[in-house]
């Protein structure tokens, strides 16, 4: 797999007429066909040549890109994050690092699969429904810290799992891998197999693992909720976050008739407890701060204040990569531009894209 993917080449056309790309397609399918010659065994009691076509169901291929890739290909509502968070039991948990984050903003969503991973894998070939569902499904979606998920030193970029592993949760996600690849009908090259058999072979169980040592199964719902939650296995934030920014507040809060909200409510931690004494909203005079402004632009952009995301941010991921950031030609970007906190520094000297 190519290491640092972008999203198309300098000699990758702008669109892909419908004669070419019926016969990308055709070309994926005649490749798809060929059975992959090398090396021995995966498992020794398989046959070799069985090996090389197919290993848990999946078919063994080098990646293809039949068709170029563009990261728009593959959109996802914003709402994706709310149903993640839910999946894990209201929890904003990144399961690659075992680290909680105070909300959403703090993380990024990712994709189990990379979509440029899959992408060369086969759905380079697939109808721009199916990369839809692809990109919006949640058997594929998980929460990671920006310098985890983005490309940058140790960062999962768009690697496949023969090039990058979590350091934490390894069973978990290389079950994902293969139950998302099985669905969707991809493929995996011989070195991601290889890997893959080595982590599972070696797993009890493949539940996602929390970092205060519970093991909880994806399609479990949140803990039993307390005092002054109605009944149900909606999330927290579902619940009580009405303006679904991540965050809960005391208006919410006495809204739904749950202030004052004590330490250990599931709500608790997903709001601001300013005095520190372990109850939020104790009193109707709370402080709440001020919302952050960005900084004032710099070199390459218009006078005043900006959304930095709204201004570069073109496929609405939270990210602005150099591309980005090029296009709009605000490159290269300083520390202190509104751009520069929504980029990754992967040498860390203050200035990216440079």
């Amino acid at each position: 797999m190519m290491a640092g993917r972008v999203e198309a080449g300098p000699l990758a056309p702008r669109f892909v007429a419908p004669q070419l790309h019926r016969m990308c397609r055709a070309a994926f399918a005649a490749f798809a066909v060929v059975a992959v010659s090398g090396p021995g065994t995966l498992l020794d009691s398989a046959p070799a040549q069985e090996i090389a076509e197919s290993w848990r169901g999946l078919a063994v291929r080098p990646e293809f890109r039949c068709t170029p890739y563009h990261r728009r290909d593959y959109p996802y509502p914003r709402s994706v994050e709310a149903a993640v968070i839910a999946s894990m039991g209201g929890r904003v948990y990144g399961p690659y690092t075992g680290r909680y984050f105070a909300s959403g903003s703090e993380t990024d969503v990712e994709h189990i699969v990379a979509t440029s991973e899959a992408h060369d894998s086969g759905l380079c070939a697939a109808e721009p429904a199916t990369r839809r569902r692809f990109s919006e499904d949640l058997l594929n979606l998980t929460l990671a810290a920006p310098e985890v998920n983005r490309c940058g030193r140790g960062g999962k970029c768009g690697y496949d799992a023969g090039e990058w592993l979590p350091p934490g949760n390894g069973c978990w996600f290389a079950d994902r891998v293969v139950a998302v690849k099985r669905k969707y009908g991809l493929t995996v090259d011989e070195k991601e197999a290889a890997t893959l058999e080595q982590v599972l072979s070696g797993c009890s169980s493949t539940e996602m693992v929390f970092a205060d040592g519970e093991s909880v199964a994806m399609d479990r719902k949140p803990a039993a909720q307390q005092k002054g939650n109605p009944g149900g296995g909606s999330s927290v934030l579902d619940l009580y976050d009405d303006n679904r920014n991540g965050h809960i507040t005391c208006a919410e809060a006495r809204r739904h008739g749950i202030a004052p909200v004590p330490r250990g409510h599931p709500a608790y931690r997903f709001m601001t407890d300013g005095d520190g004494d372990g109850v939020v909203c104790e009193t109707r005079g709370e402080a709440v701060p001020a919302p952050r402004k960005p900084a004032a632009q710099q070199g390459g952009n218009s006078g005043g204040t900006v959304d930095a995301l709204g201004l570069y941010d073109d496929n609405r991921n939270g990210h602005i990569t150099c591309a980005e950031a090029r296009r709009h030609g605000i490159a290269p970007v300083p520390r202190g531009h509104p751009a520069y906190r929504f980029m990754t520094d992967g040498d860390g000297d203050g200035i990216v894209c440079e």
